[in-house]
């Protein structure tokens, strides 16, 4: 059996500037696809700000118990060796979690450091989609039922637009809200012939 801080590499998955037990993981690319839709990019303060090693934990146990460091677990407990926690980087990305976060198993109601704003804690049971990676990009919305042609403009800006036809003759649209960022959340109809 897997060791706090001992996790192996098979064990974990990336997310974007760090790494986390695979079914946290998940949850947390899928949550930071929905905040790149809404323009903001979610990741942790540092390379050991996500999973976090054994040895690094003994580092920041040292600090704390010196009185030189913030809060931290005693070597061998902390959710973050066990790849179920992150300390993000800013109160703006807080703010993005504690609006979208719960159904993806993040939040800050369940965490184990109350006072420190920046940590969070996955829990198990709120997320069993896929892992879209640490690079996951938002798609559009499934296309109407009958489809039977598609286009696609690229916008001044760098945003796609996209049109289809369904069998009856009627155009229907959708869009970037921004370059390379979320979709908006339906087809717009467009016209009849």
């Amino acid at each position: 059996m897997a060791e706090n801080g001992k996790l192996p590499a098979s064990d974990l998955a990336p997310i974007y500037k760090g790494q986390l037990a695979k079914a946290p993981a998940a949850g947390w690319n899928a949550m930071n696809v929905e905040a790149r839709s809404l323009g903001l990019e979610l990741h942790p303060t540092g390379s050991d700000s996500s999973y976090r090693s054994y040895d690094r934990q003994v580092y920041y146990w040292n600090l704390y118990q010196s009185g030189k460091g913030n809060l931290a677990a005693k070597p061998g407990t902390s959710n973050h060796g066990w790849g179920t926690a992150v300390d993000i980087a800013t109160q703006e990305m807080r703010s993005m979690v504690d609006r979208i976060g719960a159904k993806y198993g993040w939040s800050k109601s369940w965490s184990d450091a109350p006072s420190e704003w920046w940590h969070l804690l996955y829990q198990s049971g709120h997320y069993s989609g896929p892992d879209p990676g640490p690079e996951g990009k938002p798609t559009p919305p499934k296309p109407p039922p009958n489809t039977r042609d598609l286009y696609t403009v690229v916008k001044a800006d760098g945003r796609l637009e996209v049109f289809v036809e369904d069998d009856t003759g009627t155009v229907w649209h959708t869009w970037q809200t921004a370059v390379n960022g979320g979709w908006a959340q339906s087809w717009q109809k467009m016209g009849t012939p």
